[in-house]
């Protein structure tokens, strides 16, 4: 399979519009030249990500590591989309954008060709004749991106709680005033919720206890890390990246059973009983959404699991959103 792959979404966008005339030369009007279209980067290209990709620079700061391939330009232009919503916008710290889960997502991204002013028209002061027409190039620009994220995930997050970087800050503290359903302080990880923060890859998944909407135990796929650039909200493009994202996983749902090579096992044996060791991936989606874009997850059929409560990511609250889709499963 290719590191990156390209798919028309032309059909099923609305017309998509460029941004307001600006210090960055985009130009409002319809977009000219290619439908927009989305890359696809599988985590077979992402292998190396982790060793070269510096989480104290921008995307645009990256520079190429001797010994090792160079960073996919889709992962590039996520990070794009990335720090100017996450980091520019909503103020998060530029080194907890990148994380663990970078190297092992499917990451999707979509473009527009929009149009740069390069020169303004030059006229003629007397007759007002243009002499020199305003000049303009077209560019491709990433304005949306997502991410999926396969099993296993470390432990659901605390009620109340306080994460910077994936870290509970506030464990054993008085809880934020988020959820008042919440304990008056922030229950501590357990030693193996601790060690699954650690390492992830280990078997049974220790979760901390069952939820409204997960048992604890199976399987799920996050996804995650949606934004779209201001100029482009409104159209559609969070709705396309949300649909795209579970349709792929859907189609080839075998491919996202857990593997034993992932925890640990070298070949996989049935209990005395008949039932499979490792269960497989039914179709359970999971988001940890901010709480103003909730709204968004609910139109594709994610419910918010009350029982996990509310919680914070770099200053930002956040609940836990389930769904559950048909998958095609060939064994």
């Amino acid at each position: 399979m290719a590191s990156s792959m390209e798919v028309n979404v032309g059909s099923v966008m609305q017309p998509l519009m460029n941004a307001n005339a600006s210090s960055s030369g985009l130009t409002r009007g319809p977009i000219n030249g290619p439908t927009p279209f989305m890359q696809r980067l599988i985590p077979r290209e992402m292998r190396h990500i982790k060793r070269v990709y510096d989480p104290t620079k921008r995307h645009s700061e990256q520079t190429k590591v001797p010994n090792f391939p160079p960073i996919p330009q889709t992962f590039l232009d996520a990070m794009s989309v990335r720090e100017t919503v996450y980091v520019d916008e909503q103020h998060v710290p530029l080194e907890n954008e990148f994380d663990n889960d970078d190297q092992r997502a499917t990451h999707f991204v979509i473009y527009a060709s929009v149009q740069k002013l390069v020169a303004h028209e030059v006229r003629d002061p007397t007759t007002d004749a243009i002499l020199i027409p305003r000049q303009s190039v077209t560019r491709t620009l990433p304005i949306g991106t997502i991410r999926l994220v396969p099993f296993p995930h470390p432990p659901h997050p605390r009620a109340g709680g306080a994460y910077v970087g994936d870290v509970l800050t506030n464990a054993g503290s008085p809880a934020s005033d988020l959820d008042p359903g919440t304990p008056r302080t922030v229950a501590p990880l357990s030693r193996a919720e601790a060690s699954r923060v650690v390492t992830p890859f280990v078997w049974p998944p220790q979760y901390e206890r069952a939820t409204d909407l997960h048992d604890g135990q199976e399987p799920y796929l996050k996804l995650g890390r949606l934004a779209v650039l201001k100029e482009f909200r409104g159209r559609g493009i969070a709705s396309q990246l949300i649909r795209s994202a579970i349709n792929f996983a859907a189609v080839d749902a075998d491919i996202w059973d857990p593997m034993a090579s992932n925890i640990g096992f070298e070949r996989v044996e049935l209990t005395p009983s008949g039932g499979q060791l490792l269960p497989r991936w039914n179709g359970l989606f999971c988001c940890h959404a901010q709480e103003t874009a909730v709204p968004i997850w609910e139109k594709h059929g994610f419910k918010v699991d009350r029982s996990l409560g509310r919680w914070t990511e770099e200053g930002i609250p956040h609940v836990a959103m389930f769904l559950r889709v048909p998958v095609a499963k060939k064994g």
